[in-house]
């Protein structure tokens, strides 16, 4: 069983590691985030009430602005860096808050090409920065248990909006995903195309996961640790063959919560 703060540093680890490859396929591709392009702040600034305030635009929209946004990035990247060292407490609440604050900017910034990962990432630094700033066992005991929670919600959402679906429940669901350009993958996709019997057993065992995730509070050993591997080889391929890189570590980010509560 892990205690507490082992539980919440593990956590952070594997978090930033998913923060580290956001932050560094956005530095990568600058453009993106230029005025010009899809992404841009002048048309982005407009999508939200709130950020179109003069007082707004004066004072955290002058992060937002190209090239300044790349800098909040660059931080960001470098605070996950931080957090995999484990300094102090402080500097470990310091970092979890700006990680946190930049994913809820740069969500702001653009309402183009944010996913699940993104959001379980803000769920999870925000959550470990009270951990950090507070410091004291009962605030780590409760936060853990939120973490766990909000992964539990997360995939009972995700597996009974499946369920409920006709292409999930008929197994061609993985398939069609697996021949679109942006989510896809040619030799897989093919494979499914002609093994209707795989294709569907694979799609059931997804949404059977997803839905039966909570039962893995229920502290059964086994059934722990069945869920836990079924759901970390699930973002695994996922990785794989739909190239959501973020996806496997924002989600085993929240796994040392879930076995924390699940053992104690």
């Amino acid at each position: 069983m892990f205690a507490p703060s082992d539980a919440l540093y593990l956590s952070a680890a594997i978090g930033s590691v998913a923060v580290v490859i956001g932050s560094s396929e956005r530095l990568a591709a600058p453009r993106l985030l230029a005025d010009g392009a899809l992404a841009g702040w002048p048309v982005s600034a407009t999508s939200i009430p709130l950020l179109t305030r003069r007082s707004f635009q004066s004072s955290v929209g002058r992060l937002l602005v190209y090239p300044r946004v790349l800098g909040l990035v660059a931080a960001c990247l470098a605070c996950a860096v931080l957090l995999v060292l484990h300094p102090s407490s402080a500097l470990n609440a310091l970092a979890a808050t700006v990680i946190a604050a930049t994913y809820i900017l740069l969500s702001m910034r653009s309402r183009f090409g944010g996913d699940g990962a993104d959001q379980m990432t803000i769920v999870v630094f925000v959550a470990l920065a009270l951990a950090f700033a507070i410091g004291q066992e009962r605030a780590e005991v409760i936060v853990l248990w939120f973490i766990a929670a909000q992964v539990c919600l997360a995939y009972v959402t995700a597996g009974v909006a499946k369920l409920v679906s006709p292409v999930w429940r008929s197994g061609t669901a993985l398939p069609e995903i697996l021949a679109t350009r942006a989510y896809g993958h040619r030799r897989a996709a093919k494979l499914l195309a002609r093994h209707r019997t795989a294709a569907a057993a694979m799609c059931w065992s997804v949404i059977l996961l997803e839905c039966g995730f909570p039962l893995v509070l229920l502290g059964i050993g086994p059934l722990t640790y069945l869920l836990v591997i079924g759901g970390a080889l699930l973002h695994v391929g996922t990785a794989i063959l739909m190239r959501l890189n973020t996806f496997l570590w924002a989600f085993l980010a929240t796994y040392p919560a879930v076995i924390f509560c699940a053992t104690a």
